[in-house]
């Protein structure tokens, strides 16, 4: 039995991100869309109802090709956003449901 309590998560989750504060230059984020600093554009994390698998999305453009894969759970998903964004010097900051 599923307790009042219980939050169900959001299929549609953004990623927050944001410039790292470390001794890297902060030009280094390499080609990555200045508008996901700002909220003018917003990368988004989505289930897909057919098959279960999550996969990126931005509001506007395309997602960079290191992104166009689809992940079995949306903890396999972070992680390889994590990595992905480390070494341009971005982090996630924060993912709203």
């Amino acid at each position: 039995m599923i307790s009042p309590e219980s939050k169900m998560r959001s299929k549609d989750r953004i990623l927050v991100l944001s410039i790292a504060d470390n001794k890297k230059p902060k030009n280094s984020i390499g080609n990555t869309d200045p508008r996901l600093f700002d909220g003018a554009n917003k990368l988004h994390a989505v289930m897909d109802d057919q098959s279960c698998l999550w996969h990126f999305k931005y509001e506007m453009g395309g997602v960079p090709e290191a992104l166009k894969c689809e992940f079995t759970s949306f903890k396999k998903l972070l992680e390889h956003a994590q990595s992905y964004y480390t070494k341009r010097n971005i982090e996630i900051k924060e993912v709203q449901d």
